[in-house]
């Protein structure tokens, strides 16, 4: 039987994410190459974009699996999530503020309980969740906004 609430694995990676990076890159070098930069300045470009993308992958946590809360709580507190950190695979509990609906992506605003109080916000690309759960997020999209004040 199928279960009425949201448990999602999530990719870690993502060939939507990838694409806009490297847009991004292709755009940050076709700026850079009609500036007519001194050598000194591209270096300087190359060596801040490169450490910039590290930070980016390394440093902010990645969302490995998203669980709904029971169906007798409220459908924005009490998430689970599956967080991948520098010190490895931890179970974060949080409530949802917000989610924004794109085509190929979608944007959940948490406000985390424990393992400490902090906002986080995780972006979902379309290619990182099954059909089926993809639907279901996009529906939760439609719902949220409309429960949370």
């Amino acid at each position: 039987m199928k279960s009425l609430r949201i448990d999602s694995p999530i990719k870690s990676t993502s060939h939507l994410c990838m694409l806009l990076y490297i847009s991004l890159a292709g755009v940050i070098v076709i700026l850079a190459w009609l500036a007519y930069l001194l050598l000194w300045q591209y270096v300087l470009i190359l060596v801040v974009s490169t450490a910039v993308m590290i930070s980016l992958a390394l440093c902010r946590p990645l969302l490995l699996h998203l669980s709904q809360p029971p169906l007798n709580q409220r459908i924005d507190q009490h998430w689970q999530l599956l967080m991948r950190t520098s010190r490895g695979d931890t179970l974060w509990q949080a409530d949802l503020v917000k989610v924004h609906r794109y085509h190929l992506f979608i944007h959940f605003e948490f406000m985390i309980i424990e393992p400490y109080q902090r906002s986080l916000s995780v972006t979902v690309f379309r290619d990182q969740v099954s059909i089926e759960q993809w639907r279901e997020l996009n529906i939760l999209a439609n719902v949220i906004p409309s429960t949370t004040t």
